[in-house]
Parts: structure tokens; sequence; C-alpha cells
């Protein structure tokens, strides 16, 4: 079992790693908004407390600010949650649970163990660019399907990111095929927006790209990485699983029925 103090670090990072467009405070928890777009910059980060208000009081401030901006009051919830009870409350209130995840971490000399040589893939090239980079965010919205003004929006997302970031683009006889972005903040990788183009899955690009960011991580002394899966995407976890990570925690969205967001 994951100690509390670990799951706090990380869900702390995590949140550095994909920076809202606005955040406000509201007695330790965060409020955040970005247009709309991805649950996690549109979400409460609800695992601080600083003992001045009622719960009640928190909740009635957050229902206000979502509402101001004409958008659902969602929270992000995990075993930090504070109070412990929150989660309970929420369901209570109608807020049906949504999009269960798996935050899983590991050892980067894990990863390097288990993670084929680049040398085994002469047909690979991989690049890594520690600015925002035009090709990088072209071929992550091919692959995932993202245009207009999500597209937009998540690009603010990627260039308010404050902390050592690496953009990996993977080309295969020259040609770009995948991509990756690591984040590094307290001695943890952080490993967020894998995707392949598909004409390039299931040819080793993914592992590729997950032992380029963690060697590059090394060069910021990280020691462990942690991502985060959909419960739902079982491809992906036997990727990750055979990098050597294993499941920590898991959190979950909790949001009114009616409403629905992408992950």
């Amino acid at each position: 079992m994951t100690d509390p103090a670990t799951i706090l670090t990380i869900e702390t990072i995590a949140a550095n790693a994909w920076p809202a467009a606005e955040s406000a405070t509201c007695d330790g928890w965060q409020l955040r908004s970005t247009a709309g777009v991805t649950r996690r910059a549109n979400s409460v980060w609800p695992n601080g407390d600083e003992g001045a208000l009622p719960l009640a009081t928190k909740l009635a401030h957050v229902e206000a600010f979502y509402t101001a901006r004409n958008l659902p009051a969602i929270y992000q919830i995990c075993d930090a949650m504070q109070p412990p009870h929150l989660d309970h409350e929420l369901a209570a209130r109608g807020y049906a649970a949504e999009a269960r995840t798996h935050v899983q971490t590991a050892a980067l000399e894990t990863m390097l163990a288990r993670l084929p040589s680049l040398r085994h893939y002469p047909a690979f090239e991989v690049e890594v660019s520690e600015e925002f980079d035009a090709l990088w965010f072209e071929l992550y919205c091919i692959s995932e399907a993202v245009s207009g003004a999500a597209a937009s929006v998540r690009r603010g997302i990627l260039e308010r990111i404050a902390t050592p970031h690496g953009f990996v683009v993977l080309r295969r006889n020259g040609e770009p095929a995948a991509v990756g972005m690591g984040v590094v903040e307290a001695g943890w990788l952080g490993i967020f927006s894998m995707a392949t183009l598909p004409a390039f899955r299931r040819q080793g690009a993914a592992r590729a790209i997950l032992r380029t960011l963690a060697i590059w991580a090394q060069l910021y002394e990280a020691r462990r990485a942690y991502l985060q899966v959909m419960a739902h995407n079982t491809a992906a976890q036997r990727l990750y699983a055979g990098a050597g990570f294993a499941t920590a925690y898991n959190y979950h969205y909790r949001v009114k029925q009616s409403d629905a967001r992408s992950c």
C-alpha cells in the first residue's frame, strides 16, 4: 500500500505538470479552470485543508466558481482528499464517479533494465526537445484526433509547464511515428501524452520512447517515474507492466451524472 505522503507528493507534482489556465484557492483546495478541456485542468484538486471553512461552505464556493465559468463542478478524488469523507459526501449530493484511473510507478533503474536498448531498433531515431515542439504537437494531435479550439487549449497547457520537461519525437526510417512527454520534479519523472500514429503501432515505438524518457530524466536526477492510465485501457497497462510499472493508487472524478468531459 502506498503511503499517504507519497500519494500527496505525486498528486502535487502531477497537478504542476498539467497546469490549468486559471487556478483559485479555497481553504487548501485548488479550483482549476481551462475552458473545459480535459478533466484534470477543469476540476477541484481537494488534497489540502487549512481548516478555515466548513465543508458545506467550500462545496458552495466550488459550485459558484464553476457556474460562473459555465462549467460543471468536477472533483479529482484520491486517497489524499481532504476531508477523508469527501467522496462519500459528493456521492450523497448526486455526484457520480467517472474515469477511474490507475496511478502507476516504477524505478527508472527497473525501466532501463526491462526496456530494450535502442540499438535493437535500428530503424528508430529519437529526439528530445526541452522547448515546445510544433512537430511534436502536430503528431500528438493527429494521433489523438484533437483539433480546433481543443488543440489550442491543450497547447496552452503544455506551454505553461514550469518544471523541466522534454518532448520526445520518434521517427522510423526518417518518418515521424510517435511522441511522448516527460516532466521532472522532486526526483520523479511524470510520463504524459504517449501517442503513436496508427501505421506504426505495435512495433516497439512506445517502449523506445519510455526508455528515452528514463535516460533523459536521469539528467535531472530523477529516480522514479509515475504515469496515469485509465482503468479500462488494458493494452496500455500491459505495455507499462512490461516496463516495470505497478499501480500505486487510484483516482476518479466526481461529477453530476449528466455532465461528461474528456479525460
